[in-house]
């Protein structure tokens, strides 16, 4: 977000581009996966759906814990990311937040702990995965 255009935002206030770019390739992907499925009958084959658990997360950001959608935990300190692409984490004049798990972006490019569980809570135990992992955990234990 820190290099694109301001006018460049989607509904959910993310880089429009990056999210049409990111959609046309889970498109494709997913065709490419139901080829594999065909032609690979007896495997089992999961689509984790990334960008549909990660929108869920920004569209409910207070209902899994998080108050900063956008402003990195470890920068700078300043501007609206808290993120500096010549003073990033780690350069002596950043500081970290106090609660990461409040926040979606530890450093402006990598997520932090508690969005990571929350993706992956979206893969595991929700709808995020297709097939769904709790239907082929059902059908392990049926077949033993």
């Amino acid at each position: 977000m820190y290099l694109a255009p301001s006018g460049d935002r989607d509904n959910l206030g993310c880089v429009a581009s990056a999210n049409r770019q990111s959609y046309a390739h889970n498109m494709a992907l997913k065709a490419k996966l139901d080829v594999f499925r065909k032609q690979y009958p007896k495997s089992i084959i999961v689509y984790a759906d990334y960008y549909n658990a990660y929108a869920t997360v920004i569209k409910n950001a207070r209902k899994y814990g998080f108050n900063e959608l956008f402003k990195a935990c470890c920068g700078y300190g300043g501007g609206a990311y808290n993120f500096d692409i010549f003073n990033a984490c780690g350069s002596p004049s950043s500081r970290s937040c106090a609660d990461p798990s409040r926040f979606i972006n530890w450093d402006g490019v990598h997520l932090t702990e508690a969005m990571y569980k929350a993706v992956a809570d979206g893969f595991v135990n929700g709808t995020f995965s297709q097939p769904p992992f709790g239907s082929l955990l059902s059908k392990k234990r049926q077949s033993g």
